[in-house]
């Protein structure tokens, strides 16, 4: 959560960035440094899980066969925990604008 440049590696985090920025006033509410950092790792993963549903492969799979079950889980290293952030039934997601007519 700095505005380091990492090199080669800032296209990768640059969608991590998108989620920071998107949430950037909650997670600044979060005093604690390591509970705003778990905040955000939980908020990438809701939100990647999200951008799964928006794409038209799943879409397209919960129309014909009801499936895939999304799943956004965070791991825990330090106390080996795992931690379920976001789950979507097939079908059980929609957007007025993501929402593909097939």
């Amino acid at each position: 959560m700095t505005n380091h440049d990492f090199g080669l590696i800032n296209k990768w985090l640059r969608n991590i960035k998108e989620v920071y920025e998107k949430h950037y006033t909650d997670l600044h509410e979060i005093a604690d440094e390591t509970s705003r950092f778990n905040r955000l790792v939980e908020l990438n993963v809701a939100e990647q899980i999200q951008n799964l549903a928006k794409t038209t492969i799943v879409q397209k799979a919960w129309e014909k066969r009801k499936f895939p079950h999304l799943h956004g889980w965070v791991f825990d290293i330090h106390h080996g925990e795992i931690k379920e952030v976001l789950n979507i039934n097939a079908g059980e997601w929609t957007s007025p604008v993501f929402h593909y007519d097939f």
